[in-house]
């Protein structure tokens, strides 16, 4: 065991990040993996970057490191044998150490590659979510979940962002809790913002409600949208807005919702925007009503923005929001939610509690140092044993 350790230590260690495509450096996996790579340590680690197909974002922007691009179509596409193939010769020529890979193709992908490399490759799968649901998913990953029992086998670990999902894994997988390990999103605090933002100096509101989270329908935007209408109801319609930042296949569908509901004065899609802590600075509540959630970078940002989060009580959320920093709401439920806003619109010491609170938690547990100290820890950890 002595000979082993001593060459890992002294080796610098080629990790391949193997993730379906990088299609922005605003969703949250795609956002982590690029603050990981910047922050690795490059005297000890060497990232590279493998995709299953190229994306119009990774065309016209700057990759933190080298890429590769395996031109993957579909697990059941003739092409496929090509991708694996592809994935071997990376493995040998850049003599990969660790692959990690996010999302279930790459997982698929990932475990060929290995076996057909004949390569000590040490495979580590990144799990984020507890599911993303049958509508945000190609018909065929079903399959997956009848294969990951087997497949979690051949994986040396796999590593989690809350404990939830290491609980979810564990039980519905049957995977030894040990081989699960919890590692929690990384985030910096922003600094206050001096400037200003022409979406709000142009849109007037006593109280904005903020949203960050693609248009998607996992991410149940129409429940907000249910629970504003709920709100003009009760006769405070004058006293808020809602903005969304994000895009997605929802937003035609949402767009109309609104319009059909009358709600275009209180309900802002401003899609996709490259700093999205501009906007929180300016914000008083953030909300986030998914059905399905991992350990949410929404979350953790309105936390450091010093927003109080109304969430619903899915997944890792319930390890962020309680009722010192925010409101937990049951998935699904607009009363609920709008029960829960109305309670925040209409009391500015409250919000500013909560807001405070979630802030100090953010700063005392949750920080990129701590994030990639154990990351880095548990690569070698792996390759150690």
């Amino acid at each position: 065991m002595k000979g082993p350790i001593k060459d890992i230590d002294k080796k610098r260690i080629v990790i391949g990040f193997l993730i379906d495509t990088i299609a922005c450096d605003t969703a949250g996996t795609q956002k982590q993996l690029l603050e990981t790579i910047r922050r690795l340590d490059r005297k000890r680690f060497k990232p590279l970057i493998i995709c299953l197909w190229a994306s119009g974002w990774m065309r016209k922007d700057r990759l933190p490191c080298e890429h590769f691009v395996l031109g993957y179509s579909g697990f059941i596409k003739p092409s496929f044998p090509i991708v694996v193939s592809r994935l071997i010769r990376i493995i040998r020529k850049e003599h990969v150490d660790i692959v990690q890979t996010f999302f279930e193709d790459s997982m698929f992908v990932g475990l060929l590659g290995k076996f057909f490399s004949k390569k000590p490759v040490v495979l580590l799968a990144s799990r984020r979510d507890i599911g993303l649901g049958e509508k945000n998913q190609p018909w065929y990953h079903s399959i997956y979940n009848f294969l990951r029992p087997f497949t979690n086998h051949f994986f040396s670990g796999i590593v989690v962002n809350s404990t939830e999902i290491q609980l979810f894994i564990s039980e519905r997988e049957k995977t030894n809790l040990t081989k699960i390990k919890v590692i929690p999103n990384g985030i910096s605090l922003p600094d206050q913002s001096d400037g200003s933002i022409e979406f709000y100096e142009k849109n007037h509101a006593d109280v904005w409600i903020c949203v960050v989270a693609s248009l998607t329908p996992v991410k149940r935007h129409d429940i907000l949208i249910k629970a504003v209408a709920d709100l003009l109801s009760r006769g405070i319609g004058k006293k808020f807005k809602v903005i969304l930042l994000g895009d997605g296949p929802q937003r035609q569908r949402l767009r109309k919702m609104v319009k059909d509901l009358g709600l275009e004065h209180y309900v802002h899609f401003e899609g996709t925007v490259e700093n999205v802590y501009d906007y929180l600075h300016f914000a008083d509540i953030g909300v986030l009503c998914s059905d399905k959630e991992g350990l949410s970078n929404a979350i953790m940002e309105y936390m450091a923005c010093g927003l109080p989060v109304i969430a619903t009580a899915i997944g890792g959320n319930t390890e962020l929001v309680d009722k010192t920093n925010g409101i937990l709401i049951p998935p699904g439920d607009y009363v609920a939610l709008a029960d829960a806003l109305e309670q925040l619109i209409t009391d500015p010491r409250l919000r500013k509690r909560l807001g405070e609170e979630g802030r100090k938690k953010i700063k005392e547990n949750f920080s990129w140092e701590k994030t990639i100290h154990a990351l880095e820890n548990y690569y070698l950890s792996l390759l150690r044993s």
